[in-house]
């Protein structure tokens, strides 16, 4: 966030120098929420969502962004509250690489939702509200256009659009469902995903070629500046659970370890249904410079749901998808 202010001077792959340049700028403004100010106050004092509906045309619209209707020669609207269901407009979009600010919540879901009126329709205009899951970290096929979802309300909230996220209805019961407001302490966070176990000899097999091939991997970081780098500073504890069993990274600053024998401190847990998947990438970073790679890279196989992560947090993911770039680059594989 605050790098000191620096040149430096860099070998590049073609061999010729290049300057890198540290910058810090920082822009700082207090601004005022004006007429929407209602609508943020009515979400963090009362837990309700504010509308503002014409009473001519009877449109109807949330946020309020509108104090007057364009179609009806400028009529007053009027403030309605509408109701905390609705269905989503489109399928979201899911943010893997965001800004800094947002660094830490990745990956996440954005969208817009149509809510309920007190009517029985819905409005004419969609809020645009973060989208999250009760079953891991947030990922393709959840949610699509159409589907059904309930708003909740954050324990602890500032008075702003952050204050309340969307969630499937079909992971809640009808007694949440019907509860206004629903807040988040109320839900069920529940485990990422069912893992198929199974006892078919080659998922024991996958298995412990990927246990041999992070073994290998992890001795190959130690020859190569670039991929400490990489792990410099990162300290969690990954349980990887897939059909033919489990085993544990515990990543320490500039490396990691590899246990067969996993304790309960862990941080972070990906489940893997198709461990040939976690092989393959494993098998191509070994592979040198100029060989052909087969393998996406993992946080490609987080975004597809191939890999399901407990919480939102793709940073180890990240990290792990650079050692083998960092490895090739140092000419250590």
């Amino acid at each position: 966030m605050w790098p000191e202010k620096n040149i430096e001077r860099v070998r590049g792959r073609d061999g010729k120098d290049y300057l890198v340049q540290n910058d810090v700028m920082f822009t700082g403004v207090k601004h005022t929420r004006g007429e929407f100010s209602r609508f943020f106050i009515e979400l963090c004092d009362n837990a309700r969502i504010l509308a503002h509906r014409c009473p001519r045309c009877r449109k109807i619209i949330v946020p309020p962004s509108e104090q007057r209707c364009p179609q009806c020669n400028f009529v007053e609207m009027v403030e309605e509250y509408v109701r905390d269901v609705g269905v989503m407009v489109a399928t979201p979009v899911i943010t893997a690489f965001p800004p800094s600010r947002f660094k830490e919540e990745i990956p996440f879901g954005s969208g817009y939702v149509f809510l309920e009126t007190n009517g029985g329709g819905l409005t004419d205009q969609a809020l645009a509200v973060r989208v999250k899951t009760t079953a891991g970290s947030i990922r393709p096929g959840i949610f699509t256009r159409g589907t059904p979802v309930k708003i909740v309300f954050c324990h602890e909230r500032l008075g702003e659009i952050l204050d309340v996220f969307a969630v499937p209805q079909s992971e809640l019961t009808p007694e949440q469902i019907a509860r206004s407001p629903l807040f988040e302490y109320s839900l069920v966070w529940t485990d990422a995903a069912k893992l198929a176990a199974s006892d078919e000899p080659v998922f024991k097999e996958t298995l412990e070629r990927c246990v041999r091939l992070f073994c290998q991997l992890r001795d190959k970081i130690s020859l190569s500046s670039r991929a400490r780098e990489n792990l410099k500073g990162w300290l969690r504890v990954v349980d990887i659970k897939t059909p033919g069993g489990s085993f544990q990274l515990r990543f320490y600053t500039e490396s990691f370890v590899v246990t067969r024998n996993p304790e309960n401190d862990v941080q972070l847990t990906f489940i893997i249904n198709e461990p040939e998947l976690l092989l393959n990438w494993l098998e191509d970073s070994m592979k040198g410079e100029n060989e052909k790679l087969e393998s996406p890279a993992l946080t490609d196989l987080v975004l597809e749901g191939k890999i399901i992560m407990d919480k939102p947090e793709l940073e180890t993911i990240n990290r792990l998808d650079r050692i083998p770039r960092s490895l090739r680059r140092d000419r250590v594989i």
